[in-house]
């Protein structure tokens, strides 16, 4: 599973412009601190009476989206849900559509991480 997001991943960032790349870098550096903080907290709450009746809702915190050159499309939804009184947080990954885990965003930041190759110089030896 993962080899498929390791070349959804490369395939989407070798499309994007290096502004585009930076400004995904960013967002995804904060939507990693946000995640590690929420992934495993639920709390409860008594204060919204009116949206606990409803059996379920859902608002969206905030979205991303990336379109690349070859017509790659992500989108990120951070979601604070609302189950009766329980909420809870969770990040939604679609990729062309598709749903994907939170793994090709841990691959896209993991490749955006890695410094791009440099020319490594070649030294000749001078004979005096």
């Amino acid at each position: 599973m993962t080899s498929d997001y390791d070349s959804l991943a490369q395939d989407f960032l070798t499309g994007l412009r290096p502004e585009e790349r930076t400004k995904l870098y960013n967002d995804l550096l904060a939507l990693e601190t946000v995640h590690k903080l929420n992934q495993h907290s639920t709390y409860y709450t008594f204060k919204n009476l009116k949206r606990a009746v409803h059996r379920r809702s859902e608002r969206r915190k905030r979205t991303f989206r990336y379109m690349n050159s070859l017509n790659n499309e992500l989108i990120i939804h951070q979601i604070h849900e609302q189950h009766f009184f329980k909420n809870n947080y969770c990040i939604h990954v679609y990729f062309n559509s598709q749903e994907c885990s939170y793994l090709l965003i841990d691959q896209l930041l993991s490749m955006l991480k890695t410094p791009t190759s440099t020319p490594v110089r070649t030294f000749k030896e001078i004979t005096v």
